[in-house]
């Protein structure tokens, strides 16, 4: 959607399905653009839309931190090399410009006026553009970012709304959010019909906002992404393994099973790989820019992120397997066919050759203990030299191997709920009361006057 100005900009909307907004303006003279608040699922929209138009993106920003869904503006900012800017209390650790809270930039001949509006989080910033407003999770149409987030203060944002004040009134606010209003307002609609906005007295306002709900689903994993928190971990939690897998075109979830092991259950949109294939297959990945590994418990996945090792793709694997996957309460699609984990099937032609070895050490002759020996001997040089002679072998007998499914990883796909941002019932959403009250994952809780 764009807007069509007399003014020297345009601006084109990014909705989503939970509500969020992100937006693109562009200089009509020079095609220099802003993205803000790009979604990570939104990238290559942007792209495209950057393509279309003829415009280079040169900043990108995120108005504040955001908890309920995964940030696309390091990527963005990356493959595009716009400056990503970010307010000096973001603790983003990212390469950012680090930009004053009240001052501005220009985008060719447009001017880009920042200002501080804290209350839903510290580091929250509201673009002003022209006659727009990009207010972030400040103000939304009819309503307003919660503030019992750690950092959140109604009282701060009470402030923000006394800044907002000082601006003309036909000035049209762009939320962060919609979540069932109308897509934009005015700062004179909002004066006239949002309780939040309009409430002039501070310790009333704070009173209306001193609500609490429970923090989005995925909220911690959200923050660590967003803030660039440990981006070269070798390993990765499920959870936060399950939201990158929704949010990331660019992912491949590969399972280094069996085939058999496969098809008994899988992680939807997993793509099978066999360890003792992988040498043979791995050039397929090669377009791939991440990748995190999967097997039973995490040992094959780590052999198979070795073996991956020279990929230009960030490689991890998933920390616990499948059996910390199904711990995690996380989707698992299953099939009618069951077996036995390799892992299993090793341990136990193991241990019973181990048991009869022993047993006719002592019953029949001494040299049937040559048996253990020889298995034992193996364990040893399994975990010394990682490589289990016996586990490639089981890997290519009948039983474990079936009809191969490449199932590619998708993410944010049509049909497919996000679990990058919450759903808009979910903890995330506070209860709210009272005329105007919007649901929303995160429009502030009120309470009723």
């Amino acid at each position: 959607m764009s807007t069509k100005t007399q003014l020297s900009y345009t601006v084109e909307t990014f909705p989503d399905a939970e509500g969020c907004r992100a937006y693109l303006v562009v200089d009509k003279d020079t095609k220099q653009a802003l993205a803000i608040d790009p979604r990570l699922d939104q990238v290559q929209a942007i792209e495209a839309a950057l393509a279309k138009s003829g415009a280079t993106l040169v900043r990108a920003i995120d108005t504040h931190t955001h908890a309920d869904h995964l940030s696309g503006v390091e990527e963005l900012a990356r493959r595009t090399r716009a400056k990503h800017l970010a307010h000096p209390k973001s603790k983003t650790t990212h390469p950012v410009v680090r930009i004053e809270p009240d001052g501005d930039f220009q985008l060719g001949a447009t001017r880009v006026r920042l200002i501080p509006s804290p209350g839903h989080t510290p580091d929250s910033l509201a673009l002003l553009v022209g006659d727009h407003l990009f207010t972030g999770d400040a103000l939304f149409v009819g309503g307003a970012g919660r503030v019992d987030f750690p950092g959140g203060s109604a009282a701060e944002l009470h402030e923000t709304f006394q800044r907002f004040a000082d601006l003309p009134s036909h000035t049209i606010v762009m939320p962060g959010h919609v979540y069932g209003t109308a897509e934009t307002s005015t700062l004179f609609e909002e004066e006239r019909s949002n309780p939040l906005y309009s409430q002039k007295d501070r310790a009333k306002l704070v009173e209306q906002l001193s609500g609490a709900a429970e923090p989005p689903a995925n909220m911690m994993a959200i923050l660590r992404h967003n803030m660039g928190q440990a981006p070269d971990s070798p390993v990765v939690p499920p959870k936060d393994a399950d939201m990158l897998r929704r949010a990331r075109a660019d992912l491949v979830l590969l399972d280094v099973r069996t085939g058999a092991e496969y098809a008994a259950e899988h992680i939807e949109g997993a793509r099978l790989m066999p360890l003792d294939r992988l040498q043979e297959r791995k050039h397929e990945l090669k377009d791939a820019r991440a990748v995190i590994v999967v097997c039973r418990s995490g040992s094959r996945a780590q052999l198979a992120a070795d073996q991956l090792s020279d990929l230009g793709a960030k490689v991890q694997v998933l920390d616990g397997g499948m059996l910390a996957w199904r711990a995690a309460g996380l989707p698992v699609k299953e099939g009618a066919r069951r077996v036995l984990s390799l892992d299993r099937q090793v341990q136990l032609i193991v241990g019973t050759a181990v048991l009869v070895g022993v047993a006719a050490g002592v019953f029949w002759s001494p040299w049937a203990l040559v048996v253990p020996a020889f298995f034992g001997a193996g364990l040893a040089f399994a975990g010394a030299s990682g490589t289990c002679g016996l586990a490639l072998i089981l890997g290519r007998m009948p039983w474990n191997q079936v009809a191969e499914v490449a199932a590619q990883g998708g993410s944010c796909a049509s049909g497919v709920k996000s679990a990058c941002a919450a759903p808009t019932t979910s903890a995330c959403a506070a209860p709210t009361t009272g005329a105007a009250s919007t649901k929303g994952a995160c429009a502030a809780p009120v309470k009723k006057p």
